[in-house]
């Protein structure tokens, strides 16, 4: 299990939610304290298993996600999450925290 940001606090309630990539390189919004457990191929692409905290507790944070062939990381900050297959080609799947989610106002 992985973090991109802060681990959940021993004990704390996570709620497990199933992020479906839009495309191979894309940008989600989850909770600073979260546990990544698991990538899979699913219904139409890549799909990243998350444990997320209550977002009222704690901060939301951008990540992206990048699903490439193996080689290098696309970035010295990139995480590797797991491996899929996709039409038997072999891809890793891996996430970077980019920040803290900037206010608008």
């Amino acid at each position: 299990m992985l973090s991109l940001c802060v681990p959940p606090r021993a004990g704390e309630l996570c709620a497990p939610v199933r992020l479906r990539l839009p495309g191979d390189h894309s940008t989600q919004q989850l909770t600073s304290r979260h546990r990544v457990t698991g990538v899979e191929i699913g219904d139409g692409g890549v799909i990243v298993h998350v444990e997320i905290t209550d977002p009222q507790t704690s901060r939301p944070i951008d990540v992206r996600f990048d699903v490439v062939p193996p080689g290098p990381p696309p970035t010295a900050r990139s995480v590797l999450l797991g491996t899929v297959k996709r039409d038997g080609e072999p891809l890793e799947v891996y996430g970077t925290y980019l920040g803290v989610v900037a206010d608008e106002n």
